[in-house]
């Protein structure tokens, strides 16, 4: 959207062979012969945020009849039970290969026909698989984007240089196995078509896809003080000190502000009054919580597409944060909140947000905004979709075995 155009269903590209006849023509035929289904290995991570996505990867191939998956989730109890050696744990990345290649290694001689990661860690790692079979990944980021990023937040300087160096290059290496990619937003789209030579037209946005009947809103009335929502767990990179300050200096007299977070360092920190710290609210109940807000606020300092936005506005809430990573693609200055630059000063912030406060027919309209864009891009049916086209583009072809 803006810098980089969203690709999504109506989008894929077309035979190799330049005839217009969908993929799914081969896969019908295949049905109709009672061919077996394409046998599809998918190895999944659920840390650091990517448990939900992987959820819904999950429910929408299990919703394909002519896809046999199986489920390799990777979970935090696996670095215990399939510990990495002492040098991979040098760095994360190389830690997370280890972890997953190990899990996955008892399935390496069962037969496949396609193959599906999400983490550009494991494009890595599996490269060797990728080269045998037809493969796609799921991904948020890529070590480009991540290196760019950090280098915003001052984490810079030679072992910034040498771990970026480590990463980057096995990753342009493995890329090019690998047929299709679904990042989350446009600025990785961008990240592998400039840094790695992948063409656009392989790539196609998921954002972050949500079950628009559960993550509904309900009839909103503004009125003062203004409720804000932060919803996030690594509350440092989430720019929550600045929050805290930005509210104890200019907020506290006209808005209250609800922090939902399991951050433990947040124990330790002094909460200004106005502040509420809910703790260990699960997504259920996180819910009726987005419900209750007006607007939500992420001054996020690293981020690439949080789904915490797009929760926000599933339930019609407003939501204003910083340009960072995809959060442009979900987050449309003026219309579905304000986008802040990620060097503006807590003054800028505050101008927004009070202007919010002595305007709330800016909130509904924002609000309304909020969940029509929801529903015209992140809902389950698009993803679903999404999906189904890709796979028939990696099942479509001569099957091939471990």
């Amino acid at each position: 959207m803006r810098d980089t155009e969203l690709h999504y269903l109506n989008d894929l590209p077309k035979r190799p062979d330049g005839l217009d006849r969908p993929f799914m023509t081969s896969l019908d035929a295949r049905a109709n012969d009672n061919m077996p289904p394409c046998r599809t290995l998918c190895i999944l991570t659920t840390l650091l945020g990517n448990k939900p996505t992987a959820m819904r990867l999950m429910e929408a191939l299990q919703g394909l009849e002519w896809i046999e998956p199986t489920f390799v989730l990777v979970t935090m109890d696996d670095y215990k039970t399939h510990p990495a050696p002492l040098w991979a744990k040098l760095s994360n990345a190389w830690e997370a290969r280890s972890v997953a290649r190990r899990k996955v290694g008892p399935l390496l001689g069962q037969q496949f026909d396609a193959l599906l990661v999400n983490c550009w860690e494991y494009v890595v790692e599996f490269q060797d698989l990728a080269r045998r079979l037809p493969a796609a990944a799921l991904m948020d980021a890529v070590p480009a984007n991540v290196n760019t990023q950090l280098i915003h937040r001052s984490q810079g300087g030679w072992r910034r240089s040498l771990a970026h160096w480590l990463q980057d290059g096995p990753f342009k290496r493995a890329a090019r196995h690998f047929r299709f990619f679904l990042p989350t937003g446009s600025d990785t789209i961008a990240s592998l078509e400039r840094d790695y030579g992948i063409p656009r037209e392989r790539c196609f946005a998921t954002l972050q896809p949500q079950d628009l009947n559960v993550w509904a809103p309900v009839p909103h009335v503004y009125s003062r003080p203004l409720r804000l929502l932060f919803v996030g767990n690594d509350f440092l990179r989430k720019g929550g000190d600045f929050l805290l300050r930005l509210y104890a200096e200019h907020l506290s007299d006209d808005f209250v502000l609800t922090i939902a977070s399991r951050d433990p360092g947040l124990e330790r920190r002094p909460l200004p009054k106005g502040v509420t710290w809910l703790r260990d609210r699960d997504r259920d109940q996180l819910i009726e919580v987005y419900r209750a807000a007006d607007l939500f606020i992420l001054p996020t300092q690293q981020d690439f597409m949080p789904q915490v936005l797009a929760e926000a506005l599933s339930t019609g809430v407003p939501c204003m944060a910083n340009d960072v990573g995809g959060i442009r693609d979900m987050v449309r200055d003026g219309e579905t909140g304000f986008l802040i630059p990620p060097d503006a000063s807590m003054e800028a912030w505050a101008e927004r947000l009070r202007y919010l406060s002595s305007h709330p027919g800016e909130l509904s309209r924002m609000a309304a905004n909020a969940r029509r864009f929801a529903e015209a891009n992140l809902g389950m049916d698009r993803f679903r979709g999404l999906v189904s086209n890709v796979m028939q583009r990696l099942c479509g072809g001569e099957r091939n075995g471990l």
